[in-house]
């Protein structure tokens, strides 16, 4: 039995290893056929083919399409391919491997077969996937010339430059009452589900969502082309009594675009859009990531900063309503005013021996309280008093992080 089961382990794949996207231009068919021919792990055919520039990337998650074990059985030299033409993701799915495994000899009842990889991918992807290798490439010379992003463009930034060439970045609006836009996010909605934990597909029936896409523009020798770089879902819930607010559902940049500041200027905008739209009440954020939260929190700071929307606070001694007044102003949620408004306190003490930190301590100690009632009024006063000290020191070591990277 030992033995049936190293040798079924040889044939198992970690699924997000195995599966390659590739964002991919190019001028030339022949360019674009070999770049997607050429073998993973081969850096200078990949980056730089003749006539295709390609990026290629792992997904974090694939366990929404091969499960919760994000394993696969039954293949060798597996490779998993999600070829997308940069700009329009014109798609392109295709499966290789050197050995597929028909039947495992076992003295187990259960047959050892190999997983269909077919399916389960072609569920979370759009249907105008390209049928062939030759119609993909001729897509990706074309689009590589002609696409432009749908929607509005609400925003535009600087990128490097050279004497060759010029890069921008500009971010685009969209509703799905228009066509285009509700086609490109039925192909680009796959990459949620690789990148953002517990992601799923969002209602595109519902009107109230907006999306806010991020795209590089490249110019070179008198060509315009352009790249997906990212993108945030925005939904419109009521606020009482005749304004809306605007909440973050899904954000991201792509894994080969991030640290780079793209988040940062996405994120800035959604904001700005938000403070100069007098029919908002504020803007949050759905669930957000421990990155995300980071991100943020530094953005938001610098505004804040940069608008002394803390002159008037002296001490840590806060009143609500000056939480209230700054929050409607400023048009953040209550949670993360609260929170700039700590930090900023941070900010200002000079000691931790100080007077000031002691009342610091205590004001930010009955807020982590407040927020976790429930949870602690169940333990016994010594372990409440530890798990909220705890806490507190954390928090107090992200908002020195944060505050270190302004």
């Amino acid at each position: 039995m030992d033995s049936e089961l190293a040798a079924a382990s040889q044939w198992a794949t970690e699924s997000n290893a195995a599966v390659f996207i590739r964002l991919i231009s190019g001028e030339t068919e022949s360019g674009v056929v070999q770049a997607m021919d050429s073998e993973e792990g081969d850096e200078e055919e990949n980056e730089e083919g003749e006539g295709a520039d390609v990026i290629e990337f792992h997904p974090e998650f694939t366990y929404p399409i091969y499960g919760e074990h994000e394993r696969i059985f039954g293949y060798k030299g597996l490779s998993i391919n999600l070829n997308y033409a940069a700009g329009s993701l014109a798609t392109y799915f295709n499966i290789k491997y050197t050995k597929r495994i028909e039947q495992m000899e076992s003295t187990s009842a259960v047959a050892l077969k190999a997983d269909d990889i077919d399916t389960p991918m072609r569920q979370i992807l759009a249907d105008s996937v390209c049928a062939t290798q030759s119609e993909f490439a001729q897509q990706v010379v074309r689009d590589t010339r002609v696409f432009r992003p749908s929607g509005r463009k609400v925003h535009e930034y600087a990128g490097r430059s050279s004497q060759t060439e010029q890069l921008r970045y500009e971010i685009y609006s969209s509703s799905f009452n228009d066509t285009e836009s509700a086609k490109y996010h039925e192909r680009m909605q796959a990459f949620v589900l690789f990148f953002i934990e517990g992601a799923q597909f969002i209602d595109t029936s519902d009107e109230r969502w907006h999306v806010y896409t991020v795209f590089e523009r490249l110019d070179m020798n008198g060509q315009t082309s352009y790249s997906l770089v990212g993108f945030s879902t925005v939904y419109n819930f009521y606020c009482w009594p005749d304004r809306k607010r605007a909440r973050i559902s899904q954000f991201l940049v792509l894994p080969p675009f991030q640290g780079q500041g793209h988040g940062s200027a996405l994120y800035s905008y959604i904001h700005a859009m938000v403070l100069g739209n007098s029919d908002y009440a504020d803007l949050s954020v759905e669930d957000p990531s421990e990155a995300f939260d980071d991100m943020r929190d530094r953005n938001d700071m610098r505004y804040l900063l940069k608008h002394n929307a803390f002159a008037h606070i002296k001490g840590a001694r806060v009143e609500q309503s000056a939480i209230s007044e700054l929050q409607h102003k400023h048009k953040l949620s209550r949670r993360q005013m609260t929170r700039c408004i700590e930090m900023a306190l941070l900010k200002m003490i000079k000691s931790v021996k100080s007077q000031e930190f002691g009342e610091f301590r205590l004001f930010v100690k009955r807020r982590i309280y407040a927020q976790n009632m429930d949870l602690l009024q169940a333990l016994d006063p010594d372990e409440r008093k530890q798990k909220v000290a705890e806490s507190f020191a954390s928090v107090v070591d992200g908002y020195r992080r944060v505050l270190s990277l302004l």
